[in-house]
């Protein structure tokens, strides 16, 4: 029996569902024609050989019903047996299914090229998947490499990482195992753990790639260490560095943690942060850390080094320790206060180097303006004075006239020259912090205005009483400015009135608001933003004379003193300036 079923397991099965019909329409052909054999024997008288023909027809006939018997009772056999292995296969598969659904892992699967074919998390993951890690139906045919890529390795190691092969590399080859954590590109501070089994045909060809992901911990960023209170008293950007080129980056702080992803240096050597702080360190400091020659010390023992950038990009590398060398200036350290004392003094004296070249540069420009612009100014002056002195008894009215304008003209250059060099002075002049009674300074402003002008009736109030803290001489110029433009540009009126007074601080600040107002010509504040610039007019020459500079020292003496100044007018309504100082 065993024989028939494996016959009937070799055919088609369509052909075994024909197998037994057949059979038995064979038979019934065969049978009447095996009958008339028999018979046209029987009749030409050959009875020994139709016994024997009987005799062959009954065994064809039993082995006829048993084979059919047989193969009818094998064919219901095969079929229980079948329905039993389906039936314990199919279990055997739900069992599989729901074990792999109560662990953690997800599934995935890929095809010969590598695309996604399935990518399945558990069943306690389906209410709260991220919608990175979805496949929808526009992204089922995306490559792996298309939705990950390899992970940076936790230690930072970039040169093994320049090094490593990329995903699609890795699975272009092929391997019978892979094993790689992969982060997806939506989300890089997430890792995953891809593992997965190369499928293969019946001949031996590689189909793809099945197996199981499982997320990882996110990485972990160096958490930055707490800057100690010397460094963060720095002016400017600063790094604590170990005098050896492979020791960690020890702190920053938080100037230098805004120029620099400070996460991403600390911890790494100091020499490989180099490379990242290219792009926001000077190339000229870039270059000299790269070329300083590493400090070899006997006792071995740790060493802080400070590291300055000069003005004039001259790299001085200062090494905290207890002898002298050749390019370094060499300090003697045994507490953190010393180190802190070392690196304000390095910074004071850098920032003094600096305060001298720009003195230097600002005593160049002076006497580039004193001389080199005044000679030709007083050549032009004093030949058409020449001229007028000389010569005007023979020119007309109109050459007078032109004469006249030169000379003016070269006047008022030379007030403008002064005027500059006045402005150039304010930033490195000295404060000289005291009380001053602004009230009392405008009162004396405003009454050598009158002097001036003894004709014109202004009103004008002083608020009483105004104390601040600040230099004397550069607030007196801050009100003879002010108050000379309210009384110059009121000078139209019939009533003219100027106000010098506190007030109210809209923005709810603590320092106090000074106010100059007057009901003069005022400006159009569309061009509001030009008044604090140098040379610029909000009116014409002929109307109201100036040089321009006023308002912008003005502004930088007020900024020098800690505040701000700004105004608001309306044409023909008089202007009003606000301004503060720190207290």
């Amino acid at each position: 029996m065993n024989s028939v079923s494996d016959a009937r397991n070799t055919l088609h099965p369509k052909s075994r569902r024909l197998a037994g019909p057949v059979f038995w329409l064979a038979l019934l052909l065969l049978l009447p024609g095996l009958s008339g054999l028999l018979l046209l024997l029987l009749k030409d008288g050959s009875s020994g050989l139709a016994a024997l023909l009987l005799g062959l027809w009954s065994v064809l006939l039993l082995l006829g019903v048993v084979g059919g018997l047989g193969w009818r009772l094998g064919q219901g056999l095969t079929r229980q047996r079948f329905g039993e292995s389906l039936q314990n296969l199919q279990q055997q598969n739900q069992r599989v299914q729901h074990l792999l659904e109560l662990q953690p892992d997800w599934q995935w699967r890929s095809n010969a090229q590598h695309r996604l074919l399935q990518w399945r998390g558990p069943a306690q993951a389906s209410t709260h998947t991220p919608a990175h890690l979805t496949i929808g139906p526009a992204a089922a045919g995306a490559s792996l490499w298309e939705r990950f890529k390899l992970a940076e390795p936790q230690g930072g190691d970039g040169a093994g990482a320049a090094a490593r092969l990329d995903l699609q590399q890795l699975l272009q080859q092929q391997l019978p195992e892979l094993a790689c954590q992969v982060c997806p590109h939506e989300a890089p501070e997430q890792r995953w753990l891809l593992q997965g089994l190369a499928c293969l045909d019946g001949q031996g060809r590689f189909q793809g790639y099945q197996g199981l992901a499982r997320p990882l911990e996110p990485v972990q960023r160096p958490v930055e260490p707490a800057a100690p209170a010397w460094l963060e008293a720095l002016p400017g950007p600063a790094w604590l560095l170990d005098a050896q080129a492979q020791s960690p980056l020890l702190a920053l702080n938080r100037k230098a943690a805004e120029l620099c992803e400070a996460g991403t240096l600390l911890g790494t050597p100091w020499s490989q942060c180099l490379n990242q702080l290219a792009t926001v360190m000077p190339s000229a400091l870039h270059q000299a850390l790269a070329e300083q020659p590493p400090q070899h010390f006997e006792d071995g023992a740790r060493r802080l080094a400070l590291v300055s950038l000069s003005p004039n990009a001259r790299l001085e590398a200062r090494a905290l320790q207890s002898s002298m060398a050749a390019t370094a200036q060499v300090v003697g350290l045994a507490t953190e206060q010393a180190a802190a004392q070392a690196l304000m003094a390095a910074q004071l004296k850098a920032q003094m180097e600096l305060q001298a070249n720009e003195a230097h540069e600002q005593a160049s420009f002076s006497y580039t303006v004193s001389h080199d612009l005044r000679a030709p100014l007083r050549v032009v002056e004093g030949f058409a004075r020449i001229l007028k002195e000389d010569y005007g008894r023979l020119l007309d009215r109109i050459g007078n006239d032109h004469l006249d304008r030169v000379m003016g003209a070269a006047s008022r250059m030379n007030s403008m020259i002064d005027s500059l060099l006045s402005l150039t002075q304010l930033s490195s002049q000295p404060l000289a912090r005291q009380p001053v009674n602004l009230s009392q300074m405008a009162e004396f402003v405003i009454e050598e205005l009158g002097r001036a002008a003894p004709e014109r009736r202004v009103a004008v109030f002083v608020q009483p009483q105004m104390v601040v803290q600040g230099d004397p001489t550069l607030l007196r110029m801050v009100l003879e400015n002010l108050l000379g433009n309210a009384w110059k540009y009121s000078g139209k009126c019939a009533q003219a009135e100027i106000r010098f007074e506190l007030q109210p601080d809209k923005a709810g600040g603590a320092q106090p608001v000074f106010c100059i107002s007057d009901n003069g010509a005022g400006f159009d504040m569309r061009f509001a933003d030009r008044l604090f610039g140098v040379f610029q007019r909000l009116h014409s020459a002929s109307d109201f004379q100036g040089t321009g500079v006023g308002l912008a020292s003005v502004r930088r003496i007020v900024r020098r003193h800690g505040g701000d100044i700004w105004a608001e007018a309306e044409v023909g309504a008089g202007a009003r300036f606000y301004f503060t100082l720190a207290a």
